[in-house]
């Protein structure tokens, strides 16, 4: 308790001085062209002690209404970076002596805050290049780190960033470095999963092996990154739809193909109702004969069985799973009548359901988002009526034992299926992060999907629910038929 006491002490204190350091840092009517490292420094703290505060009441052991209570009066809204990100683009500008961290929090500190994000960590991006220069030891080091695991785990100093503005600066020679095409390999796969990444760096890496590395062969590894990068880019759309039509190699031709119609079968999800059609028939155009002349021919993702071990996919394999995909398992579509193996080890299908609305969360016991949820999900099977309402969890954990343990002391009073690790439902299901939410209606179509109870998704659920009440008050309806 003192802990945590001292931790609310310390975020009310920097909350009430943040305001005053700015106005006498100003010196000007626009505080945020300031080149002060010191408008920097107070973010950072006061971005460290919110987090801080925030993990103290997700982890506190008191209801849902008081951790609401507490973010709202006690943490309060998430401190705003525009007077920061101004100052550490006016440092560099200056090129002033903390030009590098300035870059680096530009990397680091904007994704997800700053309105101009995107823009912050490219201009960050090259002015870590400039500093660093194209200098593959960084990128080496980081990779192949000589001091070992645990010590750069808990390195002061990350290197990712200095990584990555390393090999721009090596791409951006045009081929005249002997690193050229290891630089832009390492952006494609992973220019946007460090921290400080962009999916800029992703699009560099892979326009400087097309422009620069005539005898390039493995295509196909660098689609697979390629299309597994997070996040809406029309260019990689575009990449991914010229590479699906253009070329001499069948496989890597089909390889495009896949990963656009999988982008775009995404697209679906957060498509408007009147976008949604448009986008469901793009992705089956493309994914429909995606295989033709290579279906045997080995696809270049692996995935991994029940035992955690790689296997293989065949590209007819992957095009009956994401035509199916498409199909039955992105928002707007009818469910096929999918089943699994409940914790008492009898068979359950969807349709068993009898028209309930039904929240299906996939989830496991290591997963701490998925632990965070629950409350939420217990508040939920209170509130709404049974005869209505529904919560499916589908446990991907590898043992069956892990999630009856845990359930000794976290009940989850309602259906759950236990599908293991590398189960086809998780595929066709594209459950490739937990926690993993969708919304069913009664009649089996998908409603939301996401991975966090937010506000939106639990007013559609919740509206999901009035509906049926309304269509049927007293709970008496036929099951319906779901497609199969």
């Amino acid at each position: 308790m003192i802990r945590s006491r001292r931790c609310t002490r310390e975020f009310v204190s920097w909350n009430r001085l943040l305001p005053a350091a700015l106005v006498a840092l100003a010196g000007t009517s626009v505080v945020a062209a300031e080149p002060d490292w010191r408008l920097v420094e107070a973010y950072i703290e006061l971005d460290t002690a919110w987090h801080a505060l925030d993990r103290e009441i997700a982890t506190a052991d008191i209801g849902s209404d008081e951790k609401a209570r507490r973010r709202k009066e006690e943490r309060g809204e998430h401190p705003d970076i525009v007077l920061a990100v101004g100052a550490a683009r006016a440092i560099i500008e200056s090129d002033g002596k903390r030009t590098v961290e300035a870059a680096e929090f530009l990397m680091e500190h904007t994704p997800g805050l700053s309105p101009t994000a995107d823009a912050d960590i490219e201009f960050g991006t090259l002015a870590l290049a400039e500093r660093v220069g194209p200098d593959w030891s960084f990128v080496d080091d980081f990779t192949n780190p000589k001091e070992g695991f645990l010590a750069r785990l808990f390195a002061e100093d990350p290197s990712g960033t200095k990584a990555l503005a390393a090999a721009r600066a090596i791409v951006d020679l045009g081929g005249n470095h002997e690193r050229t095409v290891d630089a832009a390999e390492f952006l494609v796969e992973r220019g946007a999963g460090i921290r400080g990444g962009s999916t800029e760096n992703v699009l560099a890496g892979f326009r400087t092996l097309s422009s620069h590395a005539p005898d390039y062969d493995d295509w196909p590894r660098m689609l697979m990154h390629l299309g597994r990068s997070r996040g809406d880019s029309e260019a990689i759309d575009e990449i991914l739809t010229s590479r699906a039509a253009e070329g001499n190699d069948p496989l890597v031709r089909a390889t495009a193909r896949y990963y656009a119609a999988s982008r775009v079968a995404r697209s679906i999800n957060t498509a408007t109702d009147d976008e949604r059609d448009a986008f469901r028939e793009r992705a089956l155009d493309l994914a429909s004969g995606l295989s033709s002349g290579v279906e045997g021919e080995e696809f270049v993702a692996r995935g991994r069985d029940a035992e955690g071990n790689p296997t293989t996919q065949t590209l007819a394999d992957v095009e009956r799973d994401i035509l199916a995909t498409i199909r039955y398992a992105t928002v707007g579509g009818t469910v096929s009548d999918f089943a699994g193996m409940g914790l008492d080890g009898i068979e359950q299908g969807i349709a068993d359901f009898g028209g309930q609305v039904v929240l299906v969360d996939f989830w496991a016991t290591w997963c701490g988002p998925c632990i965070a949820g629950l409350p939420k999900l217990r508040d939920l099977a209170t509130e709404l009526p049974t005869e209505r309402f529904e919560i499916l969890s589908i446990s991907i954990d590898a043992e069956l034992e892990s999630v009856l343990d845990f359930q000794e002391d976290e009940p989850m009073p309602w259906a759950q299926w236990h599908i293991g690790v590398g189960s086809e439902m998780a595929k066709i299901w594209q459950v490739n992060a937990i926690p993993a939410y969708v919304l069913i209606d009664g009649q089996g179509k998908i409603l939301a999907k996401g991975n966090a109870l937010s506000d939106e998704l639990i007013t559609r659920l919740r509206e999901a629910v009035a509906v049926a009440e309304q269509e049927d008050p007293t709970g008496t309806a036929e099951d319906p038929s779901v497609e199969a």
